[in-house]
């Protein structure tokens, strides 16, 4: 796999150069398995997103893609998720791993997405179609910063589409609990300040927000976590331009072990800890990691 992702690394350079000047604002890089159909050649009717900056992948990312696909697991409908990568962040400067390096990590990362989820969702035995509950994994980037903009450019992208129906997929977008707390900040949606415009997310897709459980986390308790839910539908963003009806298309799940952050990984790596690193990503990352040089030296 190491050898194989390495040989990916001149394309996506070469497609990251490019992608600024084109008129496209999502693109799929990569997609895992590699022989599998078009989107559109099979009914898909929800798209697992999970977007993160992958700087680098960590077993947090990997329990809340697993969890949605294990939530949803149904060997007569396929299943696709798509790991995405913002060029452009409304928060973080794009360093210090290359995004060549990430998207690289990002196709070790789908690997072990994969492994796992067959090793415990495989279709029966006497399933007709083995492709029909084959999970699909697809590497994206795209040049927006948020929520509400990437789920329009992922449908107008036209590549999970229906070529039958041309109907589109339903979005459910994978947010830890931060991601949540920033979507519902006024202060990201300039010049009105106001949550307007995620209507063009929740009017079509859901998204779904996994708690953080550790004692003593800066964001409280679960109850005090789910007081952002609770606000939202009890009205009291309103007048910020929130609408009740949008938490009835939020789902909040419980984490399951201890939240890993990128930051606490490259902390790691920078004094040498491969011991804490392993801990808290894939081998294949770590190995990746390691081979690469990445994080050396790196406080955070």
């Amino acid at each position: 796999m190491q050898s194989t992702t390495s040989s990916l690394l001149p394309r996506f350079r070469t497609s990251l150069s490019s992608f600024p000047s084109s008129p496209s604002t999502f693109l799929v890089l990569h997609t895992i398995p590699t022989s599998s159909p078009p989107a559109s050649s099979r009914p898909l009717r929800t798209l697992h997103v999970l977007d993160s900056s992958f700087n680098p992948p960590t077993l947090a990312h990997l329990r809340i893609a697993l969890s949605a696909l294990n939530s949803t697991s149904d060997a007569s409908k396929p299943q696709r998720l798509l790991l995405l990568l913002a060029t452009q962040n409304a928060d973080k400067a794009p360093k210090p791993a290359a995004f060549e390096q990430r998207l690289a990590m990002m196709v070790l990362f789908a690997g072990d997405i994969l492994d796992q989820y067959e090793s415990t969702c495989a279709p029966p035995p006497d399933t007709s179609n083995i492709e029909d509950g084959r999970l699909v994994v697809d590497i994206g980037v795209t040049k927006k910063p948020y929520f509400h903009d990437k789920a329009i450019s992922i449908e107008q992208c036209g590549l999970y589409e229906n070529a039958e129906t041309s109907q589109q997929p339903q979005q459910v977008h994978l947010l830890g609990f931060d991601s949540l707390v920033r979507l519902l900040d006024t202060k990201y949606y300039p010049p009105t300040h106001r949550l307007d415009p995620l209507s063009a997310l929740f009017d079509k897709h859901r998204i779904r927000v996994t708690r953080r459980t550790e004692e003593g986390d800066k964001y409280g308790s679960v109850e005090e976590q789910d007081r952002v839910w609770v606000a939202l539908a009890d009205g009291e963003r309103d007048k910020e331009g929130g609408k009740r009806e949008w938490a009835m298309r939020i789902d909040m799940v419980e984490g399951e072990g201890e939240s890993v952050s990128s930051t606490r990984v490259r902390e790691a790596v920078g004094i040498g800890d491969w011991a804490v690193v392993e801990k808290l990503v894939g081998k294949e990352i770590r190995v990746w990691v390691e081979r690469e040089g990445l994080y050396t030296g790196h406080g955070g």
